[in-house]
């Protein structure tokens, strides 16, 4: 059993309209769609079940292989979409406290300064349709998120009953949607709005968020009924680290050198899982091929950019078919959007931690590559509190010890993970040549040359795992040797074997205890000196002892019968049709 460091979350976003300049007329200037899954995978094959998504985006436009959720949990990892910012600096690093969820979110003020605000700066409608973040309920619905011109919002405790579907509109009281399949309401709620902005002259940005395919509570996700009998001999991938041995998993650390290996109960459960998602995200491409019908219909497709994460861009200046390796991760969307919005960057937030992809999504596979791990390369994941691993025959491993902080080197040539968790392990792997991370170079006799290596990555550790705003966009501003010649800006440089003395010189990455939620003290040291001063306190409230709401008990009993069924009238949006309510 595999449990991946870095998940990659899925979404689509389309662009549609022509990119002009921030001054052009504001029915000129490109729209934003952007279809998010949730918890989607791309290394266990989800993309080959995904026919539209293929044949539309792929085939007409750019895969990068090498985009990041840097933090692989539901909430924190939408907080750092929406702020632009690392999990260390927006605070929110769990999906329930004492972590983070929707309350922490308005306690922050993070709730007054984030995506649609700056979207209406630049002159923009912003809406919203699906799952918003965990902890937005039927107890706080009436405290909606600010910013959006229109927000319809699934609700706890109802989010994950793919049928039991009831969201709020705009604060207002929530509404059950019986009869229908929580992928069918995202679906034809973002149509219906898409029709109403696009025959609109104010360029939009519409945000469409189905839960798919995201775990049922404790079981695999429910598809659509039309869906339940697909893929019938499909299982989980057998990759080189499925299930594997005991000389694996003990160069493993925390939990995973400890789990013991699937039995055939445990294999056939997920196999189950897998089935259950792969299922389950038929839905979510439905929805992207009623987007980019819709977008056909109303003449705007050839003047769109359609993005995938696992990321694919199609669009105006997007070449087709063409695989990058360029790295990037969900704190760069803010930015970009940004970008392509043409926001003066004097009006962008001060506090941004990601980089505009603009430039690399024009031009995805440069003549001239950068050095290895330069700062474009670099990729920080990080993670607090607890992990469950979703198979009932796992469910009673205890899995406290489960925050880390890692560094991916993410280049063509030469690509590596650095993770310390928080018992001071250490693991290390080399991509390139181990893509399943079953050999751990940290671990045993470590050669000469990685403990070189290790001492480079972790000075670059020390500086992401606390980084705001440059520093994050260029970690090696904060690690120059004063014998240097010229600038070190990679890893290739950083390398030499006249730099070893500043990079051992630097304190090892550690924490004091496996904590559940992030604290400075337990974290320490920083780099560089004071940098714990920062972590995004000054753009957020302190959250100190901070209480969250009750979600409530469900209220609304489910459907009676599976939703999403062939006969039910869900599949296409038609103008005249619209969803009873009870």
């Amino acid at each position: 059993m595999h449990v991946s460091i870095a998940s990659l979350a899925a979404a689509t976003l389309a662009l549609s309209g022509s990119a002009l300049a921030a001054d052009a007329p504001a029915s000129k200037r490109p729209n934003v769609v952007i279809i998010m899954s949730d918890d989607q995978d791309r290394l266990l094959g989800s993309l080959d079940y995904m026919p539209v998504l293929q044949r539309e985006m792929m085939g007409n436009g750019v895969e990068f292989e090498n985009h990041y959720g840097t933090i692989s949990n539901c909430c924190p990892s939408r907080a750092s979409f929406l702020r632009g910012q690392a999990a260390h600096s927006t605070n929110i690093t769990h999906v329930r406290p004492p972590g983070g969820n929707y309350d922490k979110w308005r306690i922050a003020g993070e709730n007054e300064n984030y995506l649609p605000h700056w979207i209406k700066k630049a002159g923009y409608k912003a809406e919203y349709v699906g799952k918003f973040l965990n902890g937005y309920s039927q107890v706080n619905y009436h405290i909606p998120p600010k910013g959006w011109d229109h927000i319809d919002a699934l609700i706890e405790p109802y989010i994950n009953d793919y049928n039991n579907v009831v969201m709020s509109q705009n604060g207002e009281r929530p509404v059950q949607y019986r009869g229908f399949h929580s992928n069918d309401v995202v679906r034809i709620k973002a149509i219906d709005r898409l029709e109403r902005l696009l025959d609109a002259e104010d360029p939009f940005f519409l945000a469409v968020m189905p839960y798919a395919p995201h775990v049922a509570g404790n079981k695999p996700p429910t598809p659509q009924a039309r869906h339940a009998d697909k893929f019938p001999d499909a299982k989980a991938p057998r990759f080189a680290n499925w299930n594997p041995s005991d000389e694996i998993q003990k160069q493993k650390s925390v939990f995973l050198k400890d789990m013991k290996l699937m039995d055939s109960e445990a294999e056939a459960s997920a196999d189950r899982l897998f089935l259950g998602r792969i299922r389950a995200i038929q839905g979510v491409d439905e929805i992207i091929e009623d987007v980019l019908a819709k977008l056909e219909e109303k003449g705007q497709l050839d003047n769109t950019y359609d993005t995938n994460l696992p990321l694919v861009i199609r669009g105006p200046g997007i070449p087709g078919g063409v695989k990058s390796k360029v790295a990037s991760a969900h704190l760069d969307f803010a930015p970009t959007f940004l970008d392509i919005m043409g926001l003066d960057k004097a009006e962008w937030p001060e506090f941004l931690d990601g980089r505009s992809l603009l430039e690399e999504w024009k031009d995805p596979v440069p003549e001239v590559k950068p050095e290895i791990g330069s700062a474009k390369e670099i990729i920080n994941i990080e993670f607090w509190g607890d992990k469950v691993v979703e198979i009932p025959e796992y469910a009673g491993m205890k899995l406290d010890n489960n925050s880390y902080k890692t560094l991916r080197i993410v280049s063509e040539e030469s690509s590596w993970m650095f993770l310390n968790w928080c018992t001071n392990e250490m693991e290390l792997y080399n991509i390139t040549a181990d893509p399943w991370e079953i050999n751990n170079l940290a671990r045993g006799e470590v050669t000469a040359e990685h403990k070189r290596l290790i001492n480079r990555l972790n000075s670059i550790l020390m500086v992401t795992k606390s980084c705001t705003k440059d520093s994050c966009r260029d970690p090696w501003s904060a690690l120059q040797p004063p014998e240097a010649q010229s600038r070190i800006g990679s890893l290739t440089a950083a390398m030499a074997p006249e730099h070893d003395a500043f990079y051992e010189q630097f304190p090892k990455v550690h924490f004091g205890q496996c904590m559940q939620y992030q604290d400075e003290a337990n974290e320490q040291p920083f780099w560089p000196p004071g940098a714990e001063n920062d972590l995004g306190k000054a753009h957020r409230n302190p959250t100190d002892n901070w209480v969250a709401s009750d979600k409530g008990k469900p209220g609304v009993e489910p459907n009676a019968e599976p939703a999403g069924g062939r006969s039910s009238g869900a599949r296409r949006w038609s103008s005249s049709w619209r969803m009873s309510t009870s």
